[in-house]
């Protein structure tokens, strides 16, 4: 098996990844931290009270997450988990029953010691077309991916 090159070019955008909450998996979520009582997560009533919002929100960290996700399944765990990083800005809350698109486009490509940095302008947007998030993802790709040049 031969070695596969990577190609990366400025404005490209990269392979969206689409996530539909459900509350059982806000819940799982938030259990997955070690949170066992009621929050405005995982409690209609305790998000009422404290919130004044009709029901449960997904924790921004879940939007981060997914952040991660989308950097890690386009740029590959071996160069992501090393190098990537990911800054988010949460726009609005994001409810049981949302799908959420979350999309990429590469806004910067830079030489380093050992790589290229790509830096990706990353939106997350509700099913009604609202930006929920914005922000900015980087990994550093290694030379070895890239094509030789002439």
């Amino acid at each position: 098996m031969g070695i596969e090159y990577r190609s990366y070019n400025l404005g490209d955008e990269i392979t969206p990844l689409i996530k539909t909450m459900s509350q059982e998996a806000i819940n799982d979520f938030e259990g997955s931290a070690g949170v066992k009582h009621p929050t405005q997560f995982t409690d209609t009533e305790f998000a009422q009270e404290r919130l004044g919002t009709a029901g449960t929100i997904a924790s921004g960290r879940m939007s981060v997450t997914f952040c991660l996700e989308l950097m890690r399944r386009n740029f590959g765990a071996d160069s992501f988990n090393r190098t990537g990083m990911v800054d988010l800005r949460n726009l609005r809350p994001v409810r049981p029953g949302n799908t959420i698109t979350f999309t990429g486009k590469i806004i910067d490509i830079s030489r380093e010691a050992n790589g290229n940095k790509i830096t990706v302008e990353i939106n997350a947007t509700n099913d009604e077309g609202n930006l929920t998030g914005v922000g900015k993802g980087s990994v550093i790709v290694p030379s070895g991916y890239f094509a030789p040049e002439e």
